[in-house]
């Protein structure tokens, strides 16, 4: 009995001394204990989970860590099989990060845009005939694109010199209306198209009938007018290029149709090579201009997502040149003879039409000048400041980093950079007389204009701006001053025409007005930048299909 005592004291003592060893340990030590970092701050969030999770507090042992101490479980073969399949299936799934270049030297003016040509085949586009078909005078069925709207431009003053007559773009107009100095520019070039004289003998509608219908001639057979109001392409075509909402049963579809073609590292590796060979020197204004052509298009859909998805039977229709003489419009400027073409016109179930203009932002600016400068570091580069100061030169590491932003392979400075647009519940002044003129010339029954104001990284703003009776008389009057005072007197105005310094003048009070105007448009709605349909990249060509660089410097280069 003793015996058995004793071997079971000894038993106890043995059992007391494992316990306290295996407390002894280190927390990474012990079975089922796993370390998670503290992070220096948290969250609403991420507090909260911490606080719902089993945490043991540890002495200096963890080396500043916290410690989730988990029992060990077993787990069948089975259940370990699962798990284990599951989470390669969960790697599989998870795509690697890519970071878009922000510098480059290459900017893909063409990035994800959808074209004119592609877009007039859309079922909810109502598109303008080629000018082959037009056999009757309708100057608002000649597309931009044609040379027939180049040619009614002639001694017309249309939406692209409105700014310039109304003498908004002089300096001491122009700093009133808080008009960037990179827009400002004299009247001269306003004087010189209103100068511009159509010949005598093309002057009758009967003459430029001849001249502009292509169809009168060229076409074996004669087309209504009805015909031509109603064209698109064929269904085929369509069908290549657009399937409708409706036809897509799987999902609810973001988008009023679903474009069908997508883009290739082939088609950006053209465009690169392209680029290569004829953009040697960096030409930020014709990137500018290149970028909104381009992507005009793609803003003209954002709208018409939006529209059409409110209201089914709304339909976008492209337009020509609206107002000229050879509409019947009345001439009441002096003989100023004025033209608008929108970029698009929406037509609503109730019958009335609201002008459509889109703004594309461009995101490249031009990179500033870099200054190369030899030290023990090797080549760095320091930015100019005012006064002939030099910055002063950064650490190695921040160079480093600087020339890895910054510069291509070579070490040669990147000529762009990208610009992150933010938008404001504005239209600009200086398009004012843009949107008002486009009211007044597509007619009486157009009370508003909606500007989409898009970017290429923070999404797009549609705004609309009511018709104001009162502002187009003023810039009816002032055009025909400009008519009289320099066109027809064959004097080029001077700087500042129609300012005043008098604050109550009527030219000031115009100015004012304008500003007010540009303060008061609403805000029909805000487009994420992941809302916005755009082409996307085929499935399968290493990236996902939305990051497509706005740059192609590097195209092929992570592929290869």
């Amino acid at each position: 009995m003793i015996i058995h005592i004793i071997l079971l004291f000894l038993f106890l003592i043995d059992k007391t001394l494992a316990t306290m060893a295996a407390f002894a340990l280190i927390p990474s030590q012990v079975p089922g204990a796993k370390h998670i970092r503290r992070p220096a701050k948290l969250n609403a969030k991420e507090d909260n989970i911490l606080q719902t999770t089993n945490i043991m507090e540890t002495d200096s042992d963890s080396a500043g860590d916290e410690v989730v101490y988990s029992p060990p479980q077993v787990v069948s073969s089975s259940a370990s099989v699962t798990s284990t399949t599951s989470s390669t299936s969960s790697n599989k799934r998870r795509r690697k990060k890519i970071t878009i270049p922000r510098t480059g030297n290459l900017p893909d003016i063409n990035w994800r845009a959808i074209s004119m040509t592609h877009l007039r085949a859309h079922p909810n586009f109502q598109p303008l005939p080629p000018p082959s078909m037009i056999d009757t005078l309708h100057v608002r069925y000649f597309r931009q694109e044609s040379w027939q709207w180049d040619y009614l431009h002639v001694g017309r003053c249309t939406t692209s010199q409105a700014s310039a007559a109304l003498g908004f773009l002089e300096p001491k107009a122009a700093s009133f209306l808080g008009i960037p100095k990179s827009l400002q520019r004299g009247g001269a070039g306003a004087w010189n198209r209103l100068s511009q004289t159509v010949p005598e003998n093309e002057q009758s509608l009967e003459a430029m009938e001849q001249i502009l219908c292509e169809g009168r001639s060229s076409s074996p057979t004669s087309i209504d007018i009805e015909d031509v109001v109603g064209w698109r392409p064929g269904s085929k075509e369509a069908d290549k290029l657009w399937i409708p909402a409706s036809r897509i049963r799987d999902r609810p579809f973001p988008f009023t149709a679903k474009y069908r073609p997508n883009l290739t590292i082939e088609d950006l590796y053209e465009r690169k090579l392209h680029l290569q060979h004829h953009n040697n020197q960096p030409n930020p204004m014709k990137v500018r201009m290149s970028w909104g052509n381009s992507q005009e298009a793609t803003s003209v859909l954002t709208a018409l997502n939006y529209f059409c998805g409110i209201d089914e039977c709304t339909v976008i229709h492209e337009v020509g040149m609206c107002g000229s003489r050879y509409d019947d419009m009345e001439d009441e400027m002096n003989g100023v003879k004025i033209g608008a073409t929108p970029d698009a016109l929406i037509h609503y179930a109730d019958g009335t039409v609201e002008v459509l203009e889109v703004k594309n932002h461009c995101p490249f600016v031009l990179n500033k000048q870099q200054i190369p400068s030899r030290s023990n570091n090797g080549s760095k580069y320091r930015k100019k400041k005012k006064g002939g100061k030099k910055k002063k030169q950064s650490s190695k590491k921040e160079d480093d980093n600087h020339q890895h932003r910054d510069r291509d392979a070579d070490g040669i400075p990147k000529s762009y950079l990208i610009r992150d647009f933010q938008l404001e519940q504005r239209v600009p002044p200086v398009y004012i007389p843009q949107l008002m003129m486009e009211m007044y010339c597509t007619g009486d029954n157009c009370n508003a204009a909606t500007m989409v104001r898009q970017t290429a990284t923070k999404g797009a703003i549609l705004l609309r701006l009511r018709r104001c009776e009162h502002w187009i008389e003023e810039m009816k009057y002032f055009l025909g001053k400009f008519q009289t005072d320099f066109v027809k007197t064959g004097q080029c105005p001077n700087d500042n025409f129609f300012w005043s310094d008098d604050s109550n003048s009527r030219y000031r009070k115009f100015l004012q007005s304008t500003k007010d105007l540009s303060e008061s448009v609403e805000q029909v709605a805000f487009v994420e930048h992941s809302k916005i349909q755009r082409m996307v990249l085929e499935r399968g060509a290493g990236r996902h299909m939305n990051d497509v660089p706005l740059f192609l410097d590097r195209v092929y280069m992570d592929e290869e």
